[in-house]
């Protein structure tokens, strides 16, 4: 099931919604901003229950 979570760039401060598909467990990659086109890297914690725990954006 694909969740649709609203983060933040920490370059530009924009808002846009990231695709993530929490059953498939926690993950870390890193993204381009859709308006600034700069990295950041995403982290993503899931619980045992499928649910996310934390979600944090930073600068690559």
């Amino acid at each position: 099931m694909q969740d649709a979570l609203a983060i933040s760039c920490p370059h530009c401060g924009e808002s846009f919604s990231l695709a993530f598909d929490a059953s498939e467990g926690s993950a870390e990659f890193v993204i381009d901003c859709e308006v600034c086109c700069r990295p950041m890297n995403v982290t993503i914690q899931v619980n045992d229950d499928g649910e996310i725990e934390t979600l944090d954006v930073v600068e690559e």
